[in-house]
Formats: C-alpha cells, sequence, structure tokens
C-alpha cells in the first residue's frame, strides 16, 4: 500500500470515529411497544457492553421517541411494520416485515401520513396499522422513506413467511423493489442457519443485480446484547450522523470497522473503476468477537469469488490496496478464522458502466 493509498482512505474516513451499535431492537415504552424493558435499561447496558448506539423499532406508534428518556446520541429511532403484499393482479404475493429507521420522530410521522392506508391517528401518541400493499404501493413507501430521509430495510427475509420471495425456488426478483436499501444478512447472531440463510438471499440479489446493501439485525426484545452488532465510521456520536451513513450504505454489518474507497466513492456507492486503485483498511475489533488467541482473515471479494485474502491480526489495523479490474463490484469480509464464522461483510462498491 503506497503513501498515496493511504492519503486517499484519510480523505474520506479521517476526522471519523468508529461507532458499533445496534440496528434492530424493540423497547418496553408503553403503547403498543413489545420490548420487555426501559429505554433505562438499554442505556446501561449499551455502556456495560461497549456500545455505542441502538435502533428502537416499535411498533405502530412514534411515542417511544418522544419520551424524557429518548437520546439522539443513544439511540436511533423508526418502526417496524408487517405486511401482506399483493401482486397487481389480486393473488397475495407474501407477508414481509420492513424497517423504516428515522433520525427525526417527524419524518416518520410525515411518512405515516402521507399514506392513509396506515390510519395514523397523529402525533406523539398517535397510533398506525399495518396494511396491506400491492408491491407497486410498497415500492411508493420505500421512495417515501428514503425522500423524508430515512434508511429502509428488509429484516430477517428468511424468518417469515414468504410466499414467492428470497427462497429457494422461489424467484428473488419478486422483492427487489428498489435499489439502495438494505436486506439483513446477520440476524439475531452472527453464527447459526438463520444468519446463513439471510446472508444467501443478499448474495442472490447481488447475483441478480441488484444494488443493495447488508445489514444486521439483533431484533432484541428481552434486553440489550453484543450478538448482532453494525459498525459506522462516523463524524460524530448522533442519530442524523448515523442515519445519514446509512442511507449512503457507508456501514459495516458485523462487530468489526471497515472503510473501503475507490477514488472518492465509499461503501454503498457507485463509480468507474477504470484506472483507480481499491484501498481497505480494517480497523477496531468489538470486544464481543477480539480473541489475540484467534486466527482472522480479510477476504475480498469481486462479483462471486474471493480474488484476494489475507490473515489479519484482531489488535492491529491493517491496510490493503490493489488495482480495480473489469468487474460489477467490489467487497469486503471478515472471517474468524479458527471459529469457522463470518464476522463481518462491508458493503460493495459498484462499478457504474456496469448498470447504465
Amino acid at each position: 500500500m503506497t503513501e498515496q493509498d493511504y492519503t486517499l482512505l484519510e480523505k474520506i474516513y479521517g476526522g471519523r470515529s468508529l461507532y458499533q451499535g445496534e440496528l434492530h431492537d424493540h423497547a418496553s415504552t408503553g403503547g403498543t411497544s413489545d420490548g420487555a424493558r426501559p429505554l433505562a435499561h438499554w442505556k446501561g447496558a449499551l455502556e456495560a457492553q461497549e456500545m455505542d448506539f441502538a435502533t428502537i423499532l416499535d411498533h405502530r406508534q412514534v411515542r417511544h421517541m418522544y419520551l424524557p428518556e429518548w437520546d439522539d446520541t443513544i439511540f436511533i429511532g423508526g418502526t417496524e411494520p408487517g405486511a401482506h403484499i399483493f401482486r397487481e393482479n389480486g393473488e397475495e404475493a407474501g407477508i414481509i416485515h420492513y424497517n423504516m429507521v428515522f433520525s427525526d420522530p417527524k419524518q416518520l410521522e410525515a411518512l405515516l401520513e402521507e399514506f392513509p392506508e396506515y390510519q395514523f391517528t397523529g402525533g406523539p401518541e398517535g397510533h398506525f396499522k399495518y396494511p396491506s400493499f400491492t408491491q407497486e404501493r410498497l415500492g411508493e413507501v420505500i421512495d417515501a422513506v428514503k425522500r423524508l430521509g430515512g434508511f429502509f430495510v428488509f429484516p430477517h427475509p428468511r424468518q417469515v413467511p414468504y410466499a414467492t420471495a428470497p427462497s429457494v425456488g422461489g424467484p428473488v426478483t419478486d422483492w427487489w423493489l428498489r435499489n439502495e436499501i438494505a436486506i439483513e444478512g446477520i440476524y439475531i447472531q452472527l453464527e447459526g442457519e438463520r444468519s446463513e440463510k439471510d446472508y444467501e438471499v443478499w448474495r442472490q440479489l447481488l447475483q441478480k443485480g441488484a444494488r443493495m446493501w447488508v445489514s444486521a439485525g439483533g431484533d432484541m426484545h428481552e434486553c440489550a446484547h453484543d450478538w448482532a452488532l453494525t459498525s459506522i465510521y462516523a463524524e460524530e456520536k448522533k442519530a442524523a450522523c448515523f442515519v445519514s451513513h446509512l442511507r449512503k450504505g457507508d456501514f459495516t454489518a458485523g462487530p468489526v470497522g471497515i472503510q473501503m474507497c475507490i477514488g472518492d466513492t465509499q461503501m454503498g456507492g457507485m463509480c468507474d473503476f477504470n484506472g483507480q486503485r481499491l484501498v481497505i483498511g480494517v480497523g477496531k475489533f468489538h470486544k464481543s468477537v477480539r480473541n489475540p488467541e484467534h486466527q482472522y482473515r480479510l477476504d475480498v471479494w469481486a462479483d462471486e469469488e474471493i480474488i484476494f485474502s489475507q490473515p489479519i491480526s484482531c489488535e492491529e489495523p491493517t491496510h490493503v490496496a490493489m488495482d480495480t479490474g473489469d468487474y460489477k463490484f467490489y467487497r469486503t469480509e471478515i472471517y474468524d478464522v479458527t471459529r469457522n464464522l463470518r464476522l463481518a461483510m462491508g458493503n460493495p462498491i459498484w462499478n457504474a458502466p456496469k448498470y447504465r
């Protein structure tokens, strides 16, 4: 790695710190919430587990974002509705959950008021229903979330009864409704069949040509845990700053900080690869996965193959650079070789000429 490569990475990530936390949780906040613990629990638990933030996605309400205990240096807001989805011919396509993440409750309220199907009763104590949508109408919801400053995620794609959605034998493109949204590739914890299946859904979507990001979600209801962390390099510890990077795909699904750029384009973005260098930095491992006795590996993926692997340390930063080739996208993964476990997935950078 040359000094010029390092300067390129520093240009994008200089002045930013690594924050690690949770993108999918539920607390006990009254009303229609179904979490077991109040926000006060989450504050203490996050500090004890060296987590910087938690995203509280209470159901059918916005009141959690107005409580006195709410602190936007710790909490990101939003909601997780469910829906029956119908095709334009009236045939039911399946049941989905979807996360709408916002830093400001007024943004979420504006979304709910824009779509009368939610029957939102308005204000901090207002509630809403889970409407059924056609696929086209759900696409309009996604567009509105993005337009209003939010971040949209399809959570746990293999844990709800999709009819023909991402699954073996079903057309993945049925649920490829929009680019530049996320799908959970880690669910509840790093290890296990659920996360492996969800990761494969994301890989299928990438193979189909989707420009979708991968995220992690603990879906915690009982108490806070550090089992499914997200890592974000941000300018400050504040919900609005976190969401600004989530909206660009500039984050890592997993408990390891990853930096990546091609030219001025960072993770989650798209540019022309021609003549540019791919530069990667691996930073802090969260304490939940850091073990000096374990062996770790950085894998660089180009499209559907690993083109470069290198042993790395969990205690020292790693930097790698290489010339780009004629691929559709690059992405990175961090692997715990000792545990035979995928720890973290950086979001891709896509080659613009391949998507024109």
